[in-house]
């Protein structure tokens, strides 16, 4: 029973995480040093710049955690196969598909952009196209590139977690919290958290355990992201290690509740809409920018996330039911007789966005 409630809450906050990366980047980016006075920008700046800036902290810590959980970091050639089908694959279709069309608008439109591709630079191209040292030009995916370093490096961490998992926890923040693995991982909070879900796997610790604290957590949740956009906190990383902690508890409000059983049954098509959100995102700018005169900006920003979470989850139903197994290879998941959960990139309802 505590391990369904475990999966159920997984497949929960994966749905809701990756819909707070598409509030995330709904443009513009505004630094929080020049939130504006009114509520609507007081808003803006809450989930923008506090509450889902734990968006990739929780899902890395969920990736962690199912996947030492699986044992699959024990079984490199499988892991290998498997992360290669369901991360690599994906990231490569959607990256460089977007890749192609911002040449095509550069080259034909002349758009400017925050990649220029033309002229031609090598070290540009492989940052766009792979991610080489850089975002890549469908810059959410700079999560999966982070997410096939730390599965290139799961069987090592896995053997510290096993043998000297403590020693591990303190060389891993000593190395990615300071920034000393250079441009292997982009996020250096990422390997942290991963490392703590495979703590959280390994060590059997009870993940329900604060449940009880629900409210309490949710309370605090809130009053931090309301202390990081009333004082104007710029570096939050010390609120990103904490955070999950919080939202991961709070969540057990949602459970057995009618939102939480819908979010739980969209899950599937989530990482459809972490994938090809972005691109949609800036058309839709583009559109509101040269179209929409008069539109109040407040009505965008609210309404275009869920028009995008919206489309894309009626193309994944689409597509499922139409081309289901070349529409399932093109976005790591199991051709839906498979199996009826929907799981997809290398762990049971996956998280890896």
């Amino acid at each position: 029973m505590a391990q369904q409630l475990v999966s159920d809450r997984i497949a929960m906050l994966r749905y809701l995480m990756i819909v707070g990366v598409v509030v995330l980047h709904t443009p513009p980016y505004v630094p929080i040093i020049e939130t504006g006075p009114e509520t609507f920008d007081f808003i803006k700046a809450f989930f923008q710049h506090a509450a889902f800036r734990a968006t990739v902290p929780v899902l890395a810590g969920m990736s962690g955690y199912l996947l030492f959980r699986s044992g699959l970091d024990q079984d490199w050639t499988r892991l290998f196969r498997k992360k290669m089908r369901t991360i690599a694959l994906p990231f490569l279709v959607f990256n460089l598909l977007v890749l192609a069309g911002a040449f095509l608008a550069q080259h034909l439109l002349g758009l400017r952009m925050s990649y220029q591709l033309l002229p031609f630079d090598a070290p540009t191209w492989l940052d766009a196209a792979f991610g080489m040292s850089a975002s890549p030009i469908n810059y959410p995916l700079n999560f999966l590139r982070d997410l096939m370093v730390l599965m290139a490096l799961a069987p090592l961490l896995g053997f510290i977690l096993r043998s000297r998992p403590w020693m591990g926890f303190a060389a891993v923040l000593l190395i990615f919290f300071n920034n000393l693995d250079g441009a292997l991982v982009l996020r250096d909070v990422m390997p942290v958290m991963f490392y703590v879900g495979g703590l959280a796997a390994t060590r059997n610790w009870n993940l329900l355990a604060l449940d009880r604290y629900a409210l309490p957590c949710l309370g605090l949740l809130v009053v931090l992201c309301m202390c990081v956009v009333h004082f104007r906190i710029g570096n939050t990383t010390y609120f990103r290690f904490i955070a999950p902690v919080l939202i991961w508890s709070a969540a057990a409000l949602l459970h057995d509740t009618r939102p939480g059983r819908w979010m739980q049954s969209q899950s599937k098509a989530s990482f459809l809409i972490f994938l090809a959100h972005a691109p949609l995102l800036l058309v839709s700018s583009v559109a509101y920018q040269t179209l929409a005169d008069g539109l109040p900006y407040p009505l965008y920003w609210f309404a275009i996330p869920v028009a995008i979470v919206a489309i894309l989850s009626l193309l994944h139903r689409t597509f499922m039911r139409l081309c289901p197994r070349a529409f399932a290879a093109l976005i790591g998941a199991k051709p839906p007789d498979v199996g009826a959960t929907g799981a997809s990139p290398g762990v049971p309802a996956r998280v890896s966005p």
